[in-house]
Formats: structure tokens, C-alpha cells, sequence
């Protein structure tokens, strides 16, 4: 089944202002999330999204204390589309409150409403 990829605009901003390479570990991301599109943890009443682990090239810590990828997937028109809503270091923030994850659902309702809007990779 065809995976396609879409980085969400504070996905893009958070790793712009990023002290380390997050971009530089999205093709394996990207090649992980391809095989096992469920990969990473269910977040709790926010079923629909998920939380991974990166390892990030030239960040000395693994991926326990690397940075974490919160995405959605949703299969549609044979195909899987994957959105990247959030990145952020362990080491900013533990994790995100109950109403940052609210705003990343309503995010991705959006931009999976009309996926042809949006670029795809």
C-alpha cells in the first residue's frame, strides 16, 4: 500500500529552530513508518495519534532522551496518509498538555479532510 508524508507547518517550524539535525532523520522515519505505519505509542484519549521516539544524527543521547514525533495516519483512497504534527526535544518538554494534543487532532482533521490540498511525499 502507497504511504505518503506530510509535515505539518509547526512541524517545519520546530525543526527549523531546532539546535539539532531533526530533518536529518526524517528519511528514517519516514523508511520505519513505511513497514509499520502503527509504529510508536497510542497516545491515551487521543487514540488517533501516536508518539515516536527519534534518534537524531549529532544529538549525543538515544532515543530515550532524543526527540519525540507526534503524527497521524489514516487510510484513505488506497493509500496511507501520514501527517507530522509536532516535534519536540525531551530534553524543552517531558510531554504535551491535554489541550496542545486537542489543537494537533483538530490540526490533522483539517489537513486530512482535504488531503489534496496538502503536498504529499
Amino acid at each position: 500500500m502507497d504511504v505518503r508524508f506530510h509535515c505539518s507547518k509547526r512541524v517545519r517550524h520546530s525543526g527549523k529552530k531546532a539546535k539539532h539535525d531533526v530533518f536529518g532523520a526524517c528519511k528514517t522515519v519516514c523508511d520505519v513508518l513505511r513497514l509499520n505505519p502503527r509504529y510508536g505509542d497510542s497516545i491515551p484519549r487521543f487514540h488517533d495519534l501516536h508518539k515516536m521516539r527519534m534518534r537524531v544524527p549529532g544529538y549525543k543521547v538515544g532515543k530515550s532522551g532524543g526527540y519525540r514525533l507526534i503524527y497521524r495516519a489514516k487510510e484513505m483512497d488506497e493509500a496511507i496518509y501520514m501527517v507530522f504534527l509536532e516535534t519536540y526535544s525531551k530534553s524543552e518538554c517531558a510531554d504535551l498538555t491535554h489541550d496542545a494534543y486537542k489543537i494537533l487532532v483538530a490540526e490533522a482533521e483539517i489537513i486530512l479532510a482535504d488531503p489534496l490540498r496538502y503536498d504529499w511525499e
